[in-house]
């Protein structure tokens, strides 16, 4: 019996072949034919950069400077609230459509505090720069014993808490402390007051909404929260008039406020004494309010020592002088 050959049948291939792929040809060997054609293109090289002229290169230091700068004049907030007592009363209405509450309080906190005081943040040599240069009147007077104005500090009150609270209430705005704790504030603002703001007539120019006098009745209140007061002995007017000297830095003074009124005695209080401290601002230089809010809080008030002590005179002189500049100015 002839035996017959076996059948031909395909070669067993390796394993290798099919679980791992392909690499690199050994030498002597023939790489696979590629599938595709496509050539890695090579980078094309970033062109030179011009060089920046002078006033390119200014341009970049200011921003740089400024970003540098740019929280400088920030401070720590306490905590703020608000409570509406009744808020189907058209004065709430209408505060929560004039301004955005959740931010108008942080703002108005800020302010506050950037023009009673100087900021934690602010650069040593910055702060040393602005009281080291010269008063636009070179007479103005220094402290006895220091030989220059009294630096002012980041010394605000330990205010903890600031709740605004709007009720219909007689009046505008008062602030007291809590029954508490005197660092917790309140400020009460009159619902009915803010309902009957006047709005500027339809397509003109103004205060359409009331936020403008809202926000500068707030910030008057505001600096109640953070000024000091002599221990307990200073007259109210300027303690009045510090908080509308505030407003005014602002720019939120109220449209009623007569900067040439003749007032009858310096210490009137609100707008009239704060026009009397935005001259002496100008008189004997930026920081001059600064420095007298520093002396309220680590003294007790005595009206000679006080002014003589700041300025150099007693404030009637200077009250004297004040009023003569209304009248030079055609105010009588």
């Amino acid at each position: 019996m002839t035996r017959l050959p076996p059948p031909q049948t395909s070669a067993v291939p390796s394993p290798s072949s099919i679980f791992m792929p392909p690499t690199s040809s050994s030498p002597g060997t023939s790489p696979e034919r590629p599938t595709s054609t496509t050539v890695q293109p090579k980078p094309t090289p970033l062109p030179n950069r011009a060089p920046e002229t002078e006033q390119e290169q200014q341009g970049q230091d200011d921003q740089d400077q400024d970003s540098d700068h740019k929280d400088d004049d920030t401070f720590p907030l306490p905590k703020l609230r608000l409570h509406i007592q009744d808020v189907t009363h058209p004065g709430a209405s209408r505060f929560l459509a004039a301004v955005n509450a959740s931010t108008i309080l942080a703002q108005s906190v800020q302010t506050v505090l950037r023009l009673l005081y100087v900021s934690p943040h602010r650069k040593a040599h910055e702060e040393e720069e602005e009281n080291d240069a010269p008063d636009e009147d070179a007479s103005a007077p220094t402290p006895a014993g220091t030989g220059r104005p009294a630096k002012p500090h980041y010394t605000p009150p330990p205010t903890r808490s600031v709740t605004l609270v709007l009720e219909d209430m007689p009046g505008v705005a008062y602030t007291k402390g809590t029954d508490l704790d005197d660092d917790h504030k309140e400020i009460h603002f009159s619902l009915g007051y803010i309902e009957g703001i006047r709005k500027a007539p339809d397509g003109s120019t103004g205060d359409v909404t009331g936020a403008y006098e809202i926000e500068g009745v707030l910030v008057h209140e505001l600096v109640h929260c953070f000024q000091y007061n002599g221990r307990g002995a200073c007259p109210g007017g300027l303690v009045e008039g510090v908080a509308d000297w505030v407003r005014l830095g602002a720019r939120l003074g109220a449209p009623h406020w007569r900067r040439d009124a003749v007032p009858d005695r310096w210490d009137q209080g609100y707008e009239r004494t704060a026009y009397f401290l935005e001259w002496l601002e100008g008189r004997f230089g930026r920081g001059t309010v600064r420095r007298m809010n520093e002396e309220l809080r680590v003294r007790k008030y005595k009206q000679s020592e006080f002014w003589t002590g700041l300025f150099g005179h007693d404030v009637d002189v200077l009250w004297q002088e004040y009023l003569r500049t209304l009248k030079k100015d055609g105010r009588d």
